[in-house]
């Protein structure tokens, strides 16, 4: 069970050239991802059951890198992104727990949002909700050990406006499947101890047929395949309340995005290239309700705009 994509509202910002002259900075934002689940996410949760989660993630951003690796300074890309979360589980098949759940997230693009000094139009609101439905082929919380598989699938829907810089939506369907596995390192099982989690995400996009104007004509939008893998280190210091710290990892490559039209093809430049570093925390703070925060930071990004600060606060409640 995964949260929505960090980083959802930064990583594309178009800046073609095409028959000598550059497009205005125009594209939709690359689609809501589903990578980024934070260490209570991979325990397998009791069947028939109700899990209500509220998000907020806030991400800043001083500073864009072309695909080839050029610094755009002068930037300022500030988002700040409530996700509404249900989840529902049902009983087992074959003894395997599964269940399905909803994603909304609600995209609000802060202050004078601007690349190379360049102020940029934006369109905030509801980007795609995440469909899903996830199973657990295998799980044994006496030895900390899980394995999750999920699908999740992103509807065309959502704010959009080809004429605009920035989209909370990027008006295309998003397939998305993902590999969750975790197991205890060292320390004693519901102990104090050192836990190992690792994601696999891989992403399929569809088209976006309603992408930015080319002089007088309208291009269509196509986005490459992406790839991402997540790397959690929680250590539980609390075992009466699940209470740990840890430190994270995060990788994400492909996502080139290029435009085609009656006029030839142009690549955008934008990318889903990034390195992400960060600090992690989280506690029950009832037997049925659950908190956990995250402070990332990207240290690579090629085709976007880099954040210096991801923060992500999450509360759930089991009912």
């Amino acid at each position: 069970m995964t949260p929505t994509r960090k980083n959802l509202a930064s990583r594309a910002i178009c800046t073609v050239g095409a028959a000598g002259a550059l497009l205005a900075l125009s594209a939709a934002v690359m689609p809501a991802q589903a990578g980024g689940p934070l260490p209570y996410d991979l325990i397998t949760p009791p069947p028939n059951v109700n899990i209500a989660i509220m998000y907020n993630e806030i991400t800043s951003g001083d500073s864009f890198y072309t695909a080839g690796g050029t610094k755009v300074g002068n930037t300022s890309v500030v988002t700040d992104v409530p996700i509404l979360r249900f989840v529902h589980t049902f009983g087992q098949v074959f003894g395997a727990q599964w269940g399905v759940q909803i994603i909304a997230p609600d995209v609000n693009f802060i202050g004078n949002t601007k690349v190379g000094g360049q102020s940029l139009s934006n369109n905030g609101g509801f980007a795609e909700p995440q469909l899903s439905a996830f199973i657990y082929p295998y799980s044994n919380p006496t030895q900390d050990a899980y394995l999750n598989f999920t699908y999740f699938f992103s509807p065309a829907i959502g704010a959009y406006n080809r004429n605009v810089s920035l989209n909370a939506s990027s008006n295309s369907v998003v397939n998305n499947f993902e590999i969750g596995f975790g197991h205890r390192l060292f320390g004693q099982p519901k102990g104090k101890r050192l836990d190992f989690e690792v994601w696999l995400d891989g992403y399929l996009y569809g088209n976006n047929s309603d992408g930015p104007p080319i002089g007088p004509f309208k291009s269509t939008v196509h986005t490459e395949a992406a790839g991402q893998v997540i790397v959690y280190l929680p250590y539980y210091f609390h075992p009466q309340t699940a209470g740990y710290v840890g430190l994270s990892f995060e990788q994400t490559i492909g996502g080139k995005a290029y435009l085609s039209s009656p006029i030839g093809n142009f690549d955008t430049g934008n990318r889903n290239d990034v390195t992400t570093i960060g600090v992690n925390a989280g506690t029950f703070l009832a037997p049925t309700i659950a908190a956990q925060v995250s402070l990332t930071t990207d240290v690579r990004v090629r085709g976007g705009v880099r954040n210096n600060v991801i923060f992500l606060a999450q509360v759930a409640k089991i009912f």
